[in-house]
């Protein structure tokens, strides 16, 4: 049974805005919103996030606090300050050229307090629900894995210190261990400062995986992770969560999907905790709208504990996201199977 359906939603800078889209979000059957958070909306347009947790909870829908761009380990959209006064956190490729991603380095020891201190401070000002640590990553190139990140010198001095040997340029077994273990301490850091200040649930997801071999851009180890089960296993993870996006977007067709959530849903559920499986309202060709409603359906009989979708109405506003379909009646979709659930 389907604990949780959720939507991420960006929000606005205008409250009433807000507020009608929050009314809008419960009608369709929601239970809860994935708030995201980015360095503008908290050091410019915080007001106006305060005021989403706010109504959300006067009509009963949790709030999920969504990392969504501080110092953009977590997203490729460059809403980061940070990067603009520490130039030198910045990830760079193995062939170095600095990550057009604009993503900062978790092995930077000054961007590592840097964000553990901004956990610290800004979780507890909104106590939220839980926390959801979206896709965290070092930034992939189409060329991987010839091509890989990150190879800063923060990295390069931990690899040596770790190997007793040079960073090599090749993505050998030692850099593939280096780079998942080094975003597996740079997250269990910020999971365990988030449970000491209140920040509820801990939902971590983890991008998907092309395992057929069609697609090694997006196979094992692409974002610098090749094997989940370590981050399911650390204790401060509460619910384990991933994106298999299929319609468009990532290398996948079907299987892709299907393959992903089965193995997400029985990972989570050996070590006792609920699977939150994210659906695509974005990225969507002509036509193939009803495939969201068959998506979301499909990972609910499959065995999600919890269903998420990205995002609220399809996301209209997004250059980025539009691939042609119909915004309006790929949420239309979302909220029949919603309903339905």
């Amino acid at each position: 049974m389907v604990a949780d359906k959720n939507v991420a939603y960006a929000g606005g800078w205008y409250p009433h805005h807000n507020d009608q889209d929050l009314e809008e979000i419960k009608a369709a059957g929601c239970t809860s919103i994935n708030m995201t958070l980015n360095e503008s909306d908290w050091y410019v347009f915080r007001a106006a996030r305060e005021r989403i947790v706010e109504k959300a909870r006067e009509l009963g829908l949790k709030v999920y606090l969504n990392w969504h761009g501080f110092g953009a380990f977590a997203s490729y959209i460059q809403s980061t300050r940070y990067l603009l006064e520490n130039p030198a956190a910045a990830q760079y490729f193995s062939n170095g050229v600095r990550s057009t991603e604009a993503m900062a380095c978790p092995n930077n020891p000054e961007f590592a307090a840097w964000m553990e201190e901004r956990v610290r401070e800004i979780t507890p000002h909104f106590a939220p629900d839980g926390v959801f640590w979206d896709e965290p990553h070092f930034s992939s190139d189409s060329n991987f894995p010839n091509v890989w990140a990150c190879r800063c010198a923060s990295c390069q001095e931990g690899f040596s210190r770790r190997f007793k040997r040079a960073m090599p340029t090749q993505l050998d077994a030692d850099v593939r261990q280096f780079r998942q273990d080094s975003l597996l301490i740079f997250l269990t850091r910020l999971l365990r400062a988030s449970k000491e200040v209140g920040g509820g649930e801990n939902v971590l997801c983890l991008m998907p995986l092309d395992e057929s071999g069609n697609h090694p851009a997006s196979g094992p180890g692409w974002y610098g992770v090749d094997d989940w089960e370590p981050f399911v296993a650390v204790p401060e993870v509460d619910v384990f969560s991933t994106d298999p996006y299929w319609i468009h977007r990532h290398g996948g067709d079907w299987e892709y999907f299907e393959h992903n959530t089965r193995k997400a849903i029985e990972l989570a559920h050996k070590y006792d905790k609920p699977c939150q499986i994210w659906v695509q309202s974005i990225w969507i060709p002509p036509k193939r709208e009803p495939d969201v409603k068959r998506t979301i359906l499909t990972a609910a009989e499959m065995g999600a504990d919890m269903l998420a979708v990205w995002s609220f109405l399809g996301e209209p506003g997004g250059t980025l996201y539009d691939w042609g379909g119909d915004p309006a009646l790929a949420w239309q979709n979302v909220v029949e199977a919603y309903q339905e659930l």
